[in-house]
């Protein structure tokens, strides 16, 4: 009954060919899984935003609340488009 998975019991730490490929996956990562949950909080609190009827302290709590999913979006995806051109034209490996 032993596991036929190469390197399970050899205890290697995860490993990458230089820093630049640790942090683009570091990224990557975070951008796949931000995204989902991003839009899916955006839906809910759009709803939210429509059900609430008149109470316009909740409405504008709702609408501070959208505005920062769509603020830290734009950071994260954004600066990680700038940073891909600044190192394309920089000569940067790809």
């Amino acid at each position: 009954m032993g596991n036929n998975i190469p390197g399970y019991n050899s205890a290697q730490p995860i490993q990458f060919q230089n820093l630049d490929a640790l942090l683009w996956g570091v990224v990557k990562t975070l951008q796949y899984y931000s995204l989902p949950v991003m839009a899916l909080s955006i839906a809910v609190l759009g709803i939210a935003l429509i059900a609430s009827g008149d109470d316009t302290e909740r409405k504008s709590k709702l609408r501070g609340w959208i505005f920062n999913i769509l603020i830290g979006g734009l950071l994260v995806f954004g600066a990680t488009t700038l940073a891909s051109i600044l190192k394309q034209f920089l000569g940067g490996a790809a």
